[in-house]
């Protein structure tokens, strides 16, 4: 793996993408954008009224989870429409040190966000704060996208509180994706003069590239790409890979351009010793 020069793929939204690519570029890594993830915000007429709903009844909730920071983006526009200042007495949780700080944009402090210490950015991980054993009788809200993991809110409710979900967006699978996939794979030239890194922040990511890969423009392809290594950001995601046939996996602390980025340069440097996982 350390005889040729390293490309990472990098599968992000674009204005997630450009500035990771520039702190790669700065660690003398090659990049190529792939984008497999859009966020588009829910335009349903019955989805923008259940999103209202929640967000007007905001001050009956003691305690607000924020899974993302796209979750951020989404809440704060329809908060900002309708409480011009915050109600106090809330308590704010965040998925991640990267989403707590976009909540620290909007002025919001967090009241605990135990994976600053694990470094873990996940459901699993926000569970064990001190804040949020005993909720018995509370209210929670849980800002997220359509059709996330149902694991927090089943979890907090078998501690006995009403958790209500406010889904913001939906996770999309851009148009021009399998083209720009069938594009990437098809460059030879490209493929035999540099190491292949795929990096995927997040399990939508991997799903999206496996719905691609199941086309018939790309499955004679996938091959190739099985051949590359993933980076992931959890060890959720890299079972998943695993189970789909993907066994060169490169595993980082969590979703952060900081963690994936850290990743990368640890397995460089110890490239002739790297095992497939």
């Amino acid at each position: 793996m350390s005889e040729l020069p390293w490309q990472i793929i990098i599968t992000r939204p674009q204005a997630q993408a450009e500035p990771w690519a520039k702190q790669l570029q700065a660690q003398g890594f090659a990049t190529r954008l792939l984008t497999l993830l859009e966020i588009m915000p829910l335009k349903d007429e019955t989805r923008q009224r259940a999103i209202q709903n929640r967000v007007m009844d905001f001050d009956l909730y003691q305690k607000a989870i924020f899974v993302s920071q796209n979750a951020v983006h989404q809440a704060m526009d329809w908060l900002d429409r309708y409480w011009p200042q915050l109600p106090i007495g809330i308590e704010y949780f965040a998925v991640g040190a990267t989403t707590a700080r976009e909540l620290a944009v909007h002025g919001i402090p967090v009241t605990d966000l135990a994976q600053a210490e694990s470094g873990s950015m996940t459901s699993e991980a926000l569970l064990e704060a001190a804040s949020l054993q005993q909720v018995a009788g509370e209210k929670v809200i849980i800002f997220r996208g359509l059709g996330g993991r149902g694991h927090m809110g089943d979890v907090l409710r078998a501690r006995g509180a009403q958790v209500d979900y406010c889904e913001l967006y939906e996770r999309c699978l851009p148009s021009h994706a399998a083209t720009g996939l069938h594009q990437l794979l098809a460059d030879i030239t490209c493929w035999q003069a540099r190491q292949q890194v795929m990096a995927l922040h997040s399990g939508e990511s991997l799903q999206h590239l496996l719905q691609l890969l199941e086309l018939p423009l790309l499955s004679p392809l996938r091959g190739r790409l099985q051949r590359a290594w993933l980076l992931v950001p959890s060890e959720r995601i890299r079972d998943q890979a695993q189970t789909a046939g993907f066994h060169r996996c490169l595993l980082a602390e969590n979703a952060t351009d900081a963690a994936m980025t850290q990743a990368l340069v640890a397995a460089r440097a110890a490239a002739v010793s790297l095992n497939d996982c």
